[in-house]
């Protein structure tokens, strides 16, 4: 069953004009380390089962959560822990891996999961459970929560993410395996969001459904897949997941070996080549980069954001749920000039957010039919009931972040939906 969904399009909204990347897919270079992200992992407090010094293999359990001991946070590749840093009441900040050459792969094999407890026992020790987010809050599931149904992102977010056709090729039997596991954890639809192009979810059965969506920035977004197809509320929930992730869990259930790697594509103007390359899941960008930085033309530093330029964020790390690496200037010591464009203001400082002034592009940008100024006041000054009257547990942070962009009170938005969403998620 094919949906065809009319989604907005952020009119003439560029954040990047640089050359968009090369389609295909080569090997990233090396990393040494990787990391276990807390910024990933909202509302988490870990209980180790590792420590510093340990030498850990690929796929080895190496935290929980406390809350929930069933979910699993399981080694991307073999190593050393090399650090384990803990942030405010004992969060997460990172747990550091220094990589070491992987033993040989165990043979292939095939793993019972045709029912849904089958399904759930296996992604949950092998630390695949996380690759689902909830709406609404951005939290990984409880292991007994059953979805009202479930989002497959198959859309590129933007001109410089990866294809997603492209990705899956030579793994659409992989893919079509992970959708078809994803129906057995929940009695509504999978919906397979993607753009243009032949239905990649045809044939799969009734509650598997292509959902087609235009290319561009909010259109590619999970967000606005399920506020079109199926709103959440206090009592719907949703589980939304990436493709790269549905392909993994269809590689563990056909091989009995969990797939931590990530296809990015690395662009932006200091990019020297653009391109797609594969990695790992947290790697460590400065080694993946370290050869493709151009020149700055005025001597300027580079700055790393893991994700998109507009919705990433300035890091070390590959982010668990990005899927670009972006090469920027850096400009943060420079004083900004009026009219430089999007960086500067993406780089305006925002302590003392200025007023809001309702604008037409606000209405635009936010494209969750809310009305923007009393939505974006009440995340201003921590309202979290009106916010959530107003519609903001449909929403995540990279869904403000073009409305960041546009307003002109210069403030951060996701960080303070975030700050909503956790409040509100706690009493829930």
């Amino acid at each position: 069953m094919e949906d065809k969904v009319v989604c907005a399009v952020l009119p003439g909204f560029k954040t990047d004009q640089s050359a968009p990347p090369e389609q295909v897919i080569d090997n990233g270079a090396p990393v040494e380390r990787i990391a276990l992200l807390g910024a990933d992992l909202p509302g988490l407090r870990p209980k180790f089962t590792c420590a510093e010094g340990d030498r850990i293999s690929r796929g080895q359990p190496l935290f929980c959560d406390r809350a929930h001991p069933e979910i699993n946070f399981v080694a991307p590749l073999s190593g050393l822990v090399d650090s384990i840093t803990l942030g405010p009441r004992r969060s997460l900040s990172a747990l550091v891996i220094r990589v070491e050459p992987e033993p040989d792969a165990p043979a292939p094999q095939r793993v019972a999961a045709s029912t849904a407890a089958e399904l759930r026992t296996m992604l949950l020790a092998q630390g695949l459970w996380p690759s689902f987010l909830t709406r609404p809050f951005g939290r990984t599931p409880a292991p007994d929560v059953t979805p009202d149904a479930i989002f497959v992102t198959a859309t590129a977010e933007g001109p410089h993410a990866p294809d997603p056709r492209v990705v899956l090729e030579g793994r659409h039997e992989q893919f079509r395996a992970g959708l078809k596991a994803l129906a057995l954890l929940t009695a509504g639809p999978v919906y397979a969001c993607q753009n243009s192009g032949t239905d990649i979810a045809a044939g799969l059965g009734e509650r598997i459904r292509g959902s087609f969506f235009p290319a561009g920035h909010a259109s590619g977004l999970a967000g606005s897949h399920i506020h079109r197809l199926h709103p959440v509320g206090a009592r719907t929930m949703v589980w939304s997941i990436g493709y790269q992730d549905v392909v993994a869990i269809g590689s563990l259930i056909e091989t009995g070996i969990a797939d931590f790697s990530r296809v990015v594509s690395l662009s932006g103007p200091r990019a020297r080549h653009p391109r797609l390359i594969r990695t790992s899941i947290g790697a460590n960008l400065q080694d993946l980069i370290s050869d493709d930085i151009l020149p700055g033309r005025d001597g300027s530093a580079v700055s790393v954001v893991s994700g998109s330029a507009l919705t990433g964020r300035p890091a070390a790390w590959l982010g668990r749920y990005h899927q670009q690496v972006t090469l920027l200037d850096d400009r943060a010591a420079q004083k900004p000039e009026p009219g430089t464009g999007w960086l500067a203001k993406l780089r305006k400082p925002s302590s003392r957010p200025g007023p809001i002034v309702p604008t037409s592009a606000l209405e635009t940008m936010l494209g969750f039919d809310t009305p923007a100024v009393p939505f974006l006041r009440a995340l201003s000054v921590g309202d979290a009931e009106t916010a959530s009257r107003l519609g903001c547990l449909e929403m995540l942070e990279e869904d403000l972040a073009a409305v960041s962009l546009v307003c002109t009170s210069g403030a951060d938005y996701g960080r303070m939906l975030r700050h909503v969403l956790d409040e509100l998620a706690e009493d829930a």
